[in-house]
């Protein structure tokens, strides 16, 4: 451990540390039928509390919010979440909660002030309530989109869900298997560190890339490809990872990629509220200045909107962090990337949430699309800033996830309507909720992520379909040279016993004159 992650973690525990005091502090005071657990709610910065002040309870936010749109309990909703927030806040720090648990205050007045005032004590299992409300919301960041008051709902969705963690009362016991793997394996699919690499000597060997990809730290290329857990791990996923190798050793791009000691991005960790992201961010960020990189780009929409917006709140970046459709659609307007292979498709594209209303990323897939000859997009009526999210994200998946394939059925559901032949994201964690989707319904519609098409266009084929070819033919031939292999010993078998059995007749022959002779003398 370095002295700056020393000096993050020391910092983080003595603050849960002085928290836990308070809280028991509190409970000495207020004695002990006190069973709700303090919330610091000195970790709000002004603009949080005047966010939750902002609120005008309009309920815009109830027509747009696709966790609502499948589990239609006003309790979800951001404006119920907000007053819900507020009467614990109030029920811990207001002027009335300071007089009702005033020692200084006799019984009898309290029960007269407690009646006039409709002062009620906030339970823990309106506390648990709420928390399980917070968490059923995947972030997307609709509400705050559609918004009258601008709100910005998702950094205090997730702040307040910092305060629950830190209170004891979050994550939801679904989602405490996520924070546990990516403390022990550096990613959140409980995989060995070992195996991030894995799918790279598969690929390599299954003639879907030339070569492995370049290690950044032997190279020293100047763009950092972040590959991301998902599609490091997930086999289902692998085209990602895959496509983007081929693309960037297509234009022969000075880049390189971590390996083995690529870790998590952390986003899990951030979007769920645990305090530990501070200290993986940290580890990260001191690598990635080490390694004097220009640019960094990842495929993976979650792991950059956490890269580029979040990591500066913990420390300074020294190169500029780009989603890899942003990179190559700013190489294709300096004329240093053109497509020439037509690819004859009818696409329907859905806009990932981290990448779009999070850091308004729409144009550059889009621009990609148009550019390829052959590739029709038609735009399901959903899109951009109001596209509907698959949810997959803000730990939805791990805590909730009849609710995330419902949401994930909703969307293809939107997609088959356009006529579409295939889905296309650029997004892994999308891609992987969409499938849910996809087969749930038994859709005919296909899933691709956006890097699918582009080395499809570079290339002039597709790799994947492509090497089945190679393995079918390989099969094929390997099929006909065992059978004439079994031909040929059968042949040898047969000649065998065919001379073996004109031996016996020669043989035979040979005796029955023998006997005759014998008879004659």
């Amino acid at each position: 451990m370095t002295r700056v992650e020393k000096k993050v973690s020391d910092s983080q525990t003595n603050e849960i540390l002085n928290e836990k005091k308070a809280a028991a502090s509190m409970e000495a005071k207020t004695g002990p039928e006190e069973t709700v657990r303090l919330i610091p709610l000195h970790k709000l910065d002004m603009k949080r509390l005047i966010e939750l002040d902002a609120c005008t309870r309009c309920g815009e936010c109830l027509s747009w919010c696709p966790v609502y749109d499948q589990d239609s309990k006003e309790d979800l909703i951001p404006r119920r979440k907000i007053i819900d927030f507020l009467k614990l806040a109030r029920s811990q720090s207001g002027f009335l909660a300071g007089i009702m648990k005033s020692k200084r205050i006799k019984e009898p007045l309290k029960r007269i002030i407690g009646s006039l005032c409709g002062y009620r004590d906030v339970t823990k299992e309106q506390v648990d309530e709420f928390v399980f409300n917070l968490y059923e919301c995947s972030t997307c960041g609709q509400c705050e989109v559609v918004c009258p008051a601008h709100i910005d709902t998702v950094n205090l969705w997730e702040e307040l869900r910092r305060l629950i963690v830190r209170a004891g009362y979050g994550p939801l016991e679904p989602q405490k298997a996520l924070r546990k793997s990516v403390m022990t394996y550096d990613n959140p699919w409980q995989q060995p560190r070992a195996g991030r690499t894995k799918w790279s000597r598969r690929a390599k060997k299954d003639g879907l890339i030339a070569k492995e990809p370049r290690q950044i730290k032997k190279t020293n290329g100047k763009v950092l490809l972040f590959f991301g857990c998902t599609a490091s791990y997930d086999a289902n996923v692998k085209q990602v990872a895959i496509n983007t190798i081929n693309i960037l050793e297509a234009m022969d791009i000075d880049y390189g990629v971590l390996g083995k000691e690529e870790k998590c991005c952390g986003s899990v960790l951030l979007r769920m509220g645990d305090p530990e992201y501070k200290r993986l961010f940290q580890e990260n960020i001191d690598q990635f200045n080490s390694l004097g990189i220009d640019t960094l780009i990842s495929s993976c929409a979650g792991c950059f909107k956490t890269i580029m917006q979040d990591y500066p709140k913990i420390g300074r970046l020294n190169f500029e962090v780009l989603h890899t459709a942003e990179y190559l659609a700013r190489l294709l307007k300096g004329g240093e990337l053109s497509f020439s292979h037509p690819v004859n498709k009818t696409v329907t594209y859905h806009d990932p949430c981290h990448l779009g209303r999070a850091t308004g990323g729409f144009d550059a897939p889009r621009m990609i699309m148009e550019a390829i000859p052959g590739l029709s997009l038609t735009e399901m009526p959903r899109n951009r800033e109001y596209s509907r999210c698959c949810g997959a994200g803000g730990g939805l998946k791990a805590g909730f996830p009849d609710i995330q394939g419902r949401m994930a059925q909703r969307r293809i559901k939107e997609a088959e309507e356009t006529g579409a032949e295939e889905l296309v994201s650029c997004c892994p964690f999308c891609y992987q909720g969409l499938q849910v989707g996809i087969g749930a319904l038994g859709s005919d519609i296909v899933m691709k992520d956006l890097s699918a098409y582009i080395a499809e266009s570079l290339l002039g084929y597709d790799v994947f379909e492509k090497a089945a070819k190679e393995a079918e033919e390989k099969k094929r031939k390997k099929e006909e040279a065992k059978a004439k292999k079994k031909l040929e010993k059968e042949k040898k078998e047969a000649e065998k016993k065919e001379a073996g059995q004109k031996k016996e007749l020669e043989e035979q022959k040979k005796n029955n004159e023998k006997e005759l002779a014998d008879k004659t003398q």
